[in-house]
C-alpha cells in the first residue's frame, strides 16, 4: 500500500462500478460500507436434497448388507498366509508414503511461490504453450510429416497471437491469483476439506463396487433358474434386470462425486466470500462447510444431477461403441454430450460460487450467472485460461520433481527394495511413474481450491468491489490498479 501516492489511491478508491456500496468520502476517512448480503435461512432445493440423502441411504444400507454378504458368500477358502503383506510390499508401501508427504509439503508451498511470482508465472506459461507446439512442429518437420508440422506451426502462430491478445489483461490475472492465494493462506484449512473429499470420493467408489456385485450376483442366473435365451439362441448368463440396475447404479456414481468436489468448491467460495468481507469472522471454514452440507446441499444436488445425467448419457454412447453397436451417429451424439458437459461443468462453477457466497437456490444463482456472463463474459473465460495454465504448470512441476524424488529412493536406499526387484533401472523407472502421479494428483486438489478462490474474488469484484478497501487494503489497490491498467472502463 505504501507503493501508492495519496493521488492514486484516492484515484483508485474511486467506484469501479456504476453504483458503489460505499459512500463517496475524502480519502483518510471511513466509508460506509454496505454489509454482505444476509444468507437466506432455511434449505434450498429440499427436493433434490431429499432425493439425494435417500440415494446415498439406500446406496450406503445396500452395500453394506446385501453387498458384503454378497462378496463374503462368492469368496473362496484361501491359504491363512493370503491376509498377510510381505515385506516387499510392506517397503512399497514405505516408499509411497514418502512420496505422498513430498507432495503435500512442495504443494503447501505453492500459495507462497504463486504470490510472488503470479505475473511472470503466467507470462511463461504462455511462452512454454509456444515453445512446445513450435518443438512439435520441428520434430514433424524432421520426420518428413509435412502436414502434420504445418498444422502445429499453425497453432504456433495462434498462440503467439493468443499472447500478444493478453497481454493487457495479465496483471490483472496475476493481482486476481494473488488475492486468491492470500485469502487460502488465512484460511489454509480449506485444503484439508479438499483432501477430505479424496477420502469420500473413495469411500462412495467402495459403496459403488458392492452395490454393483450385489446387482449382478442377484441377477446371475443359475443352473437352478429357468433359463433364459438370447435372440441369437445362446443360452443368457445374466437377467436383462442387471443392465436396469447398472443404469441408476453408475447414475447415483456419477452424482454422488459430482456432490462431493462441489462441496469443495462450494465451501471454498464461502471461505473467501468470508474473508472478502468479514475477515474478523472465526470458524470460516467449519461454518461453510457446515452450510455447504446442509442447507446448501440441495442446489449442489441440483447442479450435480444435471452433470451426472449428461455423464451417464455419454457412457451408454461409450458402452455401445465397446460393444460394436455404434455408428456415426452414435459418434456425434458423444461429442455433442460432451461438449455440452464441459459448458454445464463451467457454468457450474461459476452457479455455485453464488450458492457458497450468498447461500442462494441452484435457479437464483444461475440467474446471477448470466448476468454476469453478459457484463463480464470474456473477461472471465480469459482471466480463467491464463490463470488455469499457471496452476496445472503448478501441478505438472510438483509431479515431475515427485518422480525424480521417486526415482532417486532406490539410488539412495541401496539393497533395501530388493525384495520388489534386483533391477535398480525398473525400480527408477517404477517409483518415478508412481512420483509422477501422486505428485501430480495431491497438487491439483491444491490447486483446484486456488482455482474455487479466483473465481470467487472474481465474483466478489463484480458484486462488491469497494469491500475489499476496508477489509485489506493493499489487495484492493493492487486489484483495482491492475483493473484500470487492462480496462479503462469500470468494472
Amino acid at each position: 500500500m505504501s507503493g501508492y501516492s495519496d493521488i492514486e489511491k484516492q484515484q483508485l478508491t474511486a467506484p469501479l462500478t456504476g453504483s458503489s456500496p460505499y459512500q463517496a468520502a475524502p480519502l483518510g476517512q471511513p466509508k460506509q460500507q454496505a454489509e454482505r448480503p444476509a444468507q437466506q435461512t432455511g434449505f434450498r432445493d429440499p427436493l433434490f436434497l431429499l432425493l439425494f440423502v435417500g440415494t446415498t441411504v439406500a446406496m450406503t444400507g445396500i452395500a453394506f448388507t446385501k453387498g458384503v454378504s454378497a462378496v463374503t458368500d462368492a469368496a473362496s477358502s484361501s491359504d491363512a498366509d493370503a491376509g498377510s503383506v510381505s515385506p516387499g510390499t510392506q517397503k512399497a508401501m514405505g516408499v509411497i508414503a514418502i512420496l505422498c508427504a513430498c507432495a503435500v509439503g512442495l504443494s503447501g508451498l505453492i500459495l507462497t511461490y504463486l504470490m510472488k511470482h503470479a505475473e511472470s508465472l503466467i507470462r511463461s506459461s504462455l511462452w512454454i504453450n509456444i515453445f512446445l507446439t513450435g518443438l512439435f512442429a520441428a520434430v514433424a518437420f524432421v520426420n518428413g510429416q509435412v502436414w502434420v508440422a504445418l498444422v502445429f506451426l499453425l497453432f504456433t502462430a495462434i498462440n503467439w497471437c493468443y499472447m500478444r491478445a493478453v497481454q493487457r489483461r495479465i496483471p490483472f490475472a496475476s493481482a486476481n491469483l494473488k488475492v486468491a492465494c492470500a485469502a487460502i493462506r488465512d484460511h489454509f484449512s480449506v485444503v484439508f476439506v479438499s483432501y477430505l473429499a479424496v477420502l469420500k470420493g473413495v469411500f462412495w467408489s467402495v459403496v459403488v463396487c458392492l452395490v454393483s456385485f450385489y446387482a449382478y450376483k442377484a441377477n446371475e442366473i443359475t443352473d437352478d433358474d429357468q433359463p433364459e435365451y438370447n435372440d441369437d439362441g445362446t443360452q443368457k448368463t445374466i437377467s436383462d434386470n442387471f443392465g436396469t440396475a447398472m443404469f441408476f447404479i453408475m447414475l447415483s456414481m456419477y452424482w454422488g462425486n459430482e456432490v462431493i468436489r462441489n462441496i469443495s468448491h462450494v465451501t471454498t467460495a464461502g471461505t473467501v466470500a468470508s474473508w472478502w468481507y468479514d475477515p474478523s469472522r472465526s470458524n470460516v471454514v467449519s461454518g461453510a462447510y457446515c452450510r455447504a452440507t446442509t442447507t446448501s446441499l440441495g442446489s449442489i444436488a441440483f447442479g450435480s444431477l444435471i452433470v451426472a445425467v449428461i455423464q451417464m448419457l455419454k457412457e451408454m454412447c461409450n458402452s455401445a461403441e465397446r460393444r460394436g453397436e455404434g455408428n456415426i451417429f452414435t459418434c456425434i451424439a458423444r461429442c455433442i454430450l460432451q461438449c455440452i458437459q464441459n459448458m454445464v461443468e463451467y457454468f457450474n462453477r461459476w452457479a455455485f460460487v453464488y450458492v457458497g457466497v450468498y447461500g442462494d437456490s441452484f435457479i437464483s444463482s444461475g440467474k446471477a450467472v448470466w448476468q454476469l456472463f453478459k457484463n463480464r463474459g470474456w473477461t472471465m473465460i480469459i482471466n480463467d485460461d491464463l490463470i488455469q495454465r499457471v496452476l496445472l504448470l503448478m501441478a505438472l512441476s510438483v509431479g515431475c520433481i515427485t518422480g525424480g524424488v521417486g526415482a532417486l529412493i532406490p539410488i539412495i536406499t541401496g539393497d533395501w527394495l530388493t525384495e520388489l526387484s534386483s533391477d535398480t533401472a525398473t525400480l527408477q523407472y517404477s517409483f518415478a511413474a508412481c512420483g509422477f502421479v501422486i505428485g501430480l494428483c495431491l497438487t491439483m486438489i491444491m490447486v483446484s481450491v486456488v482455482d474455487s478462490a479466483v473465481a470467487t474474488v472474481f465474483v466478489c469484484l463484480a458484486e462488491a468491489p469497494n469491500v475489499l478497501e476496508s477489509t485489506h487494503p493493499a489487495y484492493f489497490y493492487d486489484l483495482t490498479a491492475a483493473w484500470r491498467e487492462c480496462h479503462s472502463i469500470v468494472f
